[in-house]
């Protein structure tokens, strides 16, 4: 029996004879204990695909996926899933039109195992004998607990460690240089969705903080999706808006009321990069979206060309993607697209 270990996740591999085939046990993040196939060659993702899916990216193991990326994903917006791993662009849709698992069309695809962060889909697929692994991302810690998961399930059992190494070490050159800007010189930003006023994701608050903001939502909360009146984005006026969607910028500049801030008529309107998932959502590219936020909030300390190489040694790193500068510039500015 070999034990992996990260913080509140343990994933246990135990193999075991299953009929004529090897298994083993694995622990999933919600403490789910799942009977897989030893050898996994086949996986689909389910639910909220590209985030799960760049899991299985980092992990070295694209080529497994044998589903497609859902309509619901827009195609031009997503593209980089398609980079990362070209059979997404024709692989199957797997889920209905309300976005629940199809379990013929699940079984058409012959997976190994499903990944989802859903226990409702995890119940409809495992009376369907497909295992289902479940992951919950919501700090981050988490994303290097996910990476690790994944990388064990699917076989590259080194590949959690070594992210875990390169995700604190590049948080700890980031904050060396934060620490040293005083509190009354590090902006105040929020990051919304301006058209259902929320403040989508709770790791927003942790990479604002730690690219070198004063997030104006960052208030101790523990809830994933957090909602916001007109007035308090008002009264908290930040000296920044950060938007997870390039459309959402005629949704601020169009409101009577949110066109009045500062940060609007300054022109002070941050959208987070797309790349295999939209940075400023919970995403294994977390570790670039604190060195994208300080490129943007102290580029003095932090300067562009910095940016763009870090973040091609991590595509190559972990992805194994080779990109060139222009590629690079495309995933920094495809939130500014339209």
């Amino acid at each position: 029996m070999h034990r992996f270990k990260t913080g509140f996740l343990a994933v246990v591999a135990a193999v075991v004879l299953a009929g004529d085939a090897l298994a083993r046990d694995i622990v999933d993040m919600t403490g789910r204990t799942v009977t897989v196939p030893d050898k996994i060659e086949r996986v689909v993702t389910l639910g909220s695909v590209p985030v799960i899916n760049s899991f299985v990216f980092a992990a070295g193991k694209a080529d497994t996926l044998v589903s497609g990326l859902p309509v619901r994903f827009n195609a031009k917006r997503w593209s980089w899933q398609f980079v990362f791993a070209p059979q997404l662009r024709d692989g199957p849709d797997l889920q209905d039109a309300n976005y629940a698992p199809d379990p013929e069309k699940i079984l058409n695809a012959r997976p190994d195992v499903a990944l989802s962060f859903e226990k409702s889909t995890a119940d409809i697929l495992g009376a369907n004998g497909v295992p289902t692994v479940l992951l919950r991302i919501q700090t981050p810690d988490d994303v290097k607990a996910g990476v690790r998961l994944v990388g064990n399930l699917l076989g590259n059992t080194d590949i959690g460690e070594q992210y875990a190494k390169y995700f604190d070490a590049t948080l700890a050159r980031i904050a060396a240089k934060i620490d040293a800007i005083p509190l009354d010189q590090r902006p105040t930003a929020l990051y919304i969705n301006p058209t259902n006023m929320t403040q989508p994701h709770l790791v927003a608050e942790w990479w604002l903080r730690a690219g070198g903001a004063r997030s104006v939502t960052d208030n101790g909360r523990s809830e994933e999706v957090l909602t916001l009146s007109t007035e308090t984005v008002i009264d908290a006026n930040p000296d920044y808006i950060v938007l997870s969607d390039p459309g959402h910028i005629e949704a601020l500049k169009r409101d009577a009321t949110l066109s009045q801030l500062d940060a609007v008529k300054n022109g002070r309107i941050l959208v987070a990069p797309m790349g295999a998932h939209t940075w400023g959502n919970r995403t294994v590219e977390q570790v670039l979206t604190v060195l994208w936020a300080a490129s943007e909030f102290h580029p003095a300390q932090f300067p562009h060309a910095e940016l763009v190489a870090e973040v091609k040694n991590f595509y190559a790193t972990f992805f194994k993607t080779e990109l060139n500068d222009a590629q690079v510039e495309s995933i920094l500015m495809s939130g500014r697209a339209s």
